[in-house]
């Protein structure tokens, strides 16, 4: 969530009808805005990396208008294009799962290989996106930014490729990475860590694959897919020096902020801490956050859902403030609508409103609940549950707090190093060396693509997950 975000509409909950109209073709004066609302363009010394690699990628695919390889300032891992011209964009969050160059060269040809086969042209919708890893972002609460995406540049119903020009955009990739000098098996290098990053939000949260909304699932890394990409791969007849270039991506990976920025709030165990804004709230036990640009979502079972986000209204607007939030999630469905309460929280005037609604046929309690922070500064709670659980948020609401001075300026950031094993180093102690969290080994074996118990080699470099100022 950004430091100034004020919401002109209410992001809708994911299990809720989802609608709009096409967006314009995005041309090149739309580039920032696209940026500037899915996370902002990150611009460190690995965003010049990516570019010279994308470039060394688009000489190969005999590109002949100029390509814009742009980093988001994400976690979520993704890649996409957004047409028209040649606009590629990839995530912090892809970066860090990945060991080398050639993998990293193996995602941008892949979409370039949508964009020379004119991908989205050929789509019902011009506005469509390609995504290598829109499929395995992760857990439910990481497809926020495929919403993102698609709210900005089209339909969410335009947002997935077919399978064949998927097939196609990959075999294009493998046709580009030797021209450039690297290995194809950056391709299947990369297509494993996709499968091992989901495979890791599907262990430590639960909500892996299966539960990732339909319309975030469109790009299915199928297992056809993949010994399709093997298969091909095999069977390409290159120079044995072709480069994989693992110690030359670590090198420029180093140092890298990994995870939320805390310029716009991070998600820490259950919590949600914005140290800039200088407030915090808890989720409930069981439940995921994710920290979009737009806003913090919190997903339960069940289908629980709950979102936080920023507003403007003086506090004596309260009560219309939230019936707008309401508003904006309704809309025209059938509903039966609560009486406003006034209250108090943790010192600051709020409102709650619940309403009973019906989505996808089944009774559900919509609850708003917004605070008058100072000044015109809002902020909103608004949750879904099943008819009659509502009461599970009730913590989470109560727990919304300023944070002091100290505590904030005590939230750090996170960055990968990139360490040298010595002798009798391990993945147990390896992962030692990060931020305490309950899943930091199977975190450190998926970033470095280790299985478990598999030994550590002297001299080798492993990527490890560090706190705090560089």
């Amino acid at each position: 969530m950004r430091r100034v975000e004020a919401l002109a509409a209410v992001v809708l909950l994911a299990a809720l009808p989802l609608g709009g109209t096409p967006a314009a073709a995005q041309p090149a004066r739309e580039h920032m805005g696209l940026v500037a609302s899915l996370g902002g363009e990150f611009a460190g010394p690995q965003a010049d990396y990516v570019q010279r690699v994308g470039d060394r990628m688009a000489q190969a695919a005999g590109m002949r208008q100029r390509c814009i390889f742009t980093v988001l300032n994400s976690e979520v891992v993704n890649a996409f294009t957004a047409p028209p011209g040649c606009y590629v964009y990839i995530t912090r969050g892809l970066l860090s799962i990945m060991n080398s160059e050639a993998e990293l060269a193996a995602v941008l040809g892949h979409e370039l290989g949508h964009v020379t086969a004119k991908h989205a042209q050929r789509q019902e919708q011009a506005e469509a996106l390609s995504g290598l890893a829109a499929a395995l972002i992760g857990a439910a609460t990481k497809s926020d930014i495929a919403g993102g995406i698609a709210g900005r540049v089209g339909k969410l119903g335009t947002l997935s490729y077919s399978r064949n020009q998927e097939y196609e955009a990959d075999t294009l990739a493998l046709r580009y990475l030797p021209m450039a000098g690297y290995a194809p098996e950056g391709l299947t290098r990369v297509l494993d860590g996709l499968q091992r990053e989901d495979a890791f939000n599907t262990q430590t949260t639960g909500q892996g694959g299966a539960a990732t909304p339909a319309w975030a699932r469109t790009h299915p890394l199928t297992g056809d897919r993949i010994q399709r990409a093997e298969t091909q791969a095999a069977r390409i007849a290159y120079a044995e020096d072709l480069a994989l270039d693992q110690r030359a991506f670590l090198a420029a990976l180093d140092g890298m902020p990994f995870g939320d920025d805390p310029g716009q709030g991070v998600v820490r165990g259950g919590s949600f801490v914005h140290p800039a804004l200088r407030i915090r709230f808890d989720a409930p036990q069981g439940f995921a956050l994710s920290n979009t640009p737009q806003a913090v979502r919190v997903a339960g079972p069940q289908g629980m859902l709950a979102e936080f986000a920023p507003g403007q209204a003086p506090a004596s607007q309260l009560e219309a403030y939230a019936a707008a939030v309401m508003r904006g999630i309704i809309r025209q469905g059938r509903h039966e609508l609560g009486q406003a309460q006034r209250t108090t929280i943790n010192g600051m005037p709020a409102v709650v409103l619940p309403a009973r609604a019906l989505s996808a046929g089944r009774p559900v309690d919509l609850t708003v609940v917004a605070y008058a922070a100072g000044g015109n500064q809002v902020y909103h709670f608004v949750s879904m549950a099943p008819a009659g659980q509502a009461g599970v948020f009730d913590g989470m609401y109560e727990s919304f707090r300023r944070l002091s001075d100290r505590d904030a300026e005590a939230v750090g950031g996170r960055r990968i190093a990139v360490v040298t094993v010595r002798p009798g180093d391990t993945a147990e102690t390896m992962s030692a060396r990060m931020p305490p969290e309950r899943d930091r080994l199977a975190r450190f074996l998926m970033l470095n693509n280790l299985r478990p118990g598999e030994p550590l080699a002297p001299g080798a470099q492993v990527k490890i997950v560090t706190e705090g100022r560089r």
